[in-house]
């Protein structure tokens, strides 16, 4: 009677937190640790095994027989997207949370969330998110916090210019009906660049938060970290449907836009470089760069890093790869 009673709380409403995983057995057990610490009750945990070749099935089903808000979903290797999917459409809880299951959250990830939400009576409410480096343990988070609240076209051009929060599903809380609307492309790697525009564009107000409440761990083999291959491509075409989106609905963002479709094709690049891609695979992401690069370079509100790398490609294979290096070092040492 009291679970019940719980679940069904109109002033702490039940959250569906939804944990994907393949492949990742190292990480799995310090991400259920800090679910199961959530000082936020009102939960119910969702672990969908995606087919995984290790023994995260195994892991999940031990967590849930000692947890008995968690329950766990075995399905074929589907991908990020159908696990995601699969997971919404059974869920109980009025809002939704994902969390990747090579990452963690902080006791208060939950609880925060929801203060914003209600505070707010927001669609979305969005946290703070630290890099963290695989091997490494974080430092003490910041005691400065800040809550903006936000119209839809706001969001979207924050998020754009990676201005507090990206376009990542997880750090965030949704009202489930904005993730059935708008479900993630399924066998479609990138699939929350495809599908976070549309999502706050059909939000009344979204808020967000700048305490740090999840760490986004930086690991070898995943999605940013792998070999560059034709699937990758998928995140240009992302890109120009929400050019497309945002000029049909929200023009005041479309400056945004110009700015994360330059953006991506410089991660890309990134992405290249570090996996040894030939001078073909810079060329052609180079000429997607140049499409909206000289807007880019007069725009105020994109970042002096992202310029110089738009710079650098503009001048050449070599000069890239020497630019981008010295980045992604500075990045490391930033992090670690």
């Amino acid at each position: 009677m009291e679970k019940n009673a719980a679940r069904h709380d109109t002033e702490n409403p039940l959250v569906s937190i939804i944990v994907p995983m393949y492949n990742v057995e190292q990480y799995l057990p310090k991400c259920l640790d800090s679910i199961a610490s959530q000082t936020y009750k009102n939960i119910e945990v969702i672990l969908v095994d995606d087919g995984s070749p290790d023994r995260c099935g195994e892991i999940s089903e031990a967590f849930a027989e000692t947890h008995t808000y968690a329950r766990v979903i075995h399905q074929p290797n589907q991908g990020q997207s159908a696990a995601r999917n699969n997971a919404v459409k059974t869920a109980a809880g009025s809002y939704i949370v994902f969390i990747d299951s090579d990452d963690y959250v902080e006791p208060d990830c939950i609880e925060y969330l929801v203060s914003l939400q209600k505070e707010n009576q927001a669609d979305v409410a969005i946290g703070n998110f630290r890099y963290l480096y695989a091997g490494h343990e974080p430092g003490p988070r910041s005691k400065e916090a800040s809550v903006v609240k936000l119209n839809a076209e706001e969001a979207i051009i924050r998020m754009n210019y990676n201005m507090g929060f990206g376009a990542t599903p997880w750090a965030k809380l949704y009202r489930k009906e904005l993730i059935l609307a708008h479900p993630f492309p399924v066998g479609q790697i990138y699939e929350d660049l495809a599908t976070l525009y549309k999502i706050l564009g059909d939000c009344d107000t979204v808020v967000l938060g700048s305490r740090q409440i999840y760490y986004w761990v930086q690991r070898e083999g995943s999605t940013m970290r792998m070999a560059f291959d034709e699937r990758q491509m998928a995140a240009m075409d992302a890109v120009t449907a929400q050019m497309q989106y945002l000029e049909s609905r929200y023009p005041g963002a479309v400056q945004s836009g110009k700015y994360r479709f330059t953006a991506k094709a410089i991660e890309l690049i990134a992405v290249c470089f570090n996996s040894g891609s030939d001078r073909a695979v810079f060329r052609r992401l180079r000429a997607l760069m140049k499409r909206y690069a000289s807007e880019v370079l007069k725009d105020k509100r994109a970042k002096a890093t992202m310029k110089a790398r738009i710079i650098a490609v503009q001048l050449g294979y070599i000069p890239s790869k020497i630019v981008f290096s010295v980045h992604e070092g500075a990045k490391r040492r930033r992090f670690k």
